[in-house]
């Protein structure tokens, strides 16, 4: 009969850091208040739907 290796826990190694995480939990910051818009860009200091200045 074969024996089982023992279970042997894996390594301890810290995780790699990501370049990229992905989008936040809340993107509410970048939508419009006027119209409801989401503009991750926030290129522009108005609203590309509908010329709402944003808060900043």
């Amino acid at each position: 009969m074969d024996t089982p290796a023992p279970n042997t826990p894996a390594p301890n190694t810290p995780a790699e850091p990501v370049d990229d995480a992905g989008e936040p939990a809340c993107l509410l910051h970048l939508v419009c208040d006027a119209c409801g818009c989401l503009d991750p860009g926030r290129a522009t200091p108005d609203c590309p739907r509908c010329g709402a200045p944003f808060d900043h």
